[in-house]
C-alpha cells in the first residue's frame, strides 16, 4: 500500500493541473463555492492582480494590456475547450506559483476533463521572473513525474511538450490542447511576449 500511494498522489496532481477541480473543490462549502466563482468572473473581465497585499507592496504597475493581449494572441492557435480563468487559488495551489513574485497574470485552463489545454502569462516583479519560469518548470514536472496510468497517456504526453518562455520581467506557460500544434504555439511564443 505505502509504495502505490506516491503514484496515486502523482495522478491526483496531474489530474489537479488538468481538470475542472479537485476533490478537495467539491467538498468546499457553498459560500466558498460563490467566492471562488465571484473571483474567477473578475478575472475573465480583466487580468488578476497578483494579490491584494502582493500590489500595495510593490510599486511596479499590472500591464494587463500585456498579458491580455499576450494570452489572446496564445489562444488563437491554442484554443482552450470551455476555458477557466486562472485566479489567485489557482495559481498558487495548482500551478504552485509563489504570489509574492508576481505583479499580475492572466490565463485559462481548460475545464474539459478529456483535455489539458492551459494557457497562462505572468508579470514577474524586477528581478523574479526566473523565479516564477523555475516553479512553473516543477509545475511541468509534477505533471509528466508518473506515466504509469494508460488512460492519461495523451495528456501527459502534450504536458510533456508544454512550452515555458520568457522575455523580461514577462513569463508565459502553454500546454497544448489535445490536438494542438506545438509548431503553431512556438510560432505564437516568439512575437507574444514582446512589448
Amino acid at each position: 500500500m505505502k509504495k502505490l500511494l506516491p503514484f496515486i498522489l502523482c495522478a491526483a496532481i496531474l489530474l489537479a493541473g488538468c481538470s475542472n477541480a479537485t476533490s478537495s473543490e467539491s467538498s468546499s462549502t457553498t459560500s466558498e463555492s460563490s467566492s471562488v466563482a465571484s473571483e474567477t468572473v473578475s478575472s475573465e473581465e480583466t487580468s488578476e492582480p497578483a494579490s491584494d497585499s502582493a500590489e500595495s507592496e510593490s510599486t511596479e504597475e499590472a500591464q494587463t494590456a500585456n498579458l491580455e493581449s499576450a494570452v489572446a494572441a496564445l489562444e488563437e492557435v491554442n484554443p482552450i475547450a470551455n476555458p477557466r480563468a486562472l485566479d489567485d487559488f489557482s495559481v498558487e495551489n495548482e500551478l504552485m506559483l509563489t504570489m509574492d513574485n508576481l505583479v499580475a497574470y492572466k490565463g485559462d485552463v481548460t475545464n474539459d476533463q478529456a483535455d489539458c489545454g492551459l494557457v497562462f502569462v505572468a508579470q514577474a516583479k524586477d528581478g523574479k521572473a526566473a523565479d516564477v519560469e523555475a516553479e512553473l518548470q516543477a509545475y511541468k514536472d509534477s505533471l509528466t513525474a508518473n506515466d504509469m496510468y494508460a488512460e492519461f497517456a495523451d495528456k501527459i504526453a502534450q504536458a510533456k511538450e508544454a512550452r515555458i518562455v520568457s522575455n523580461g520581467n514577462y513569463v508565459a506557460i502553454v500546454i497544448a490542447s489535445i490536438g494542438g500544434d506545438y509548431a503553431a504555439i512556438d510560432t505564437a511564443l516568439e512575437t507574444a511576449l514582446n512589448f
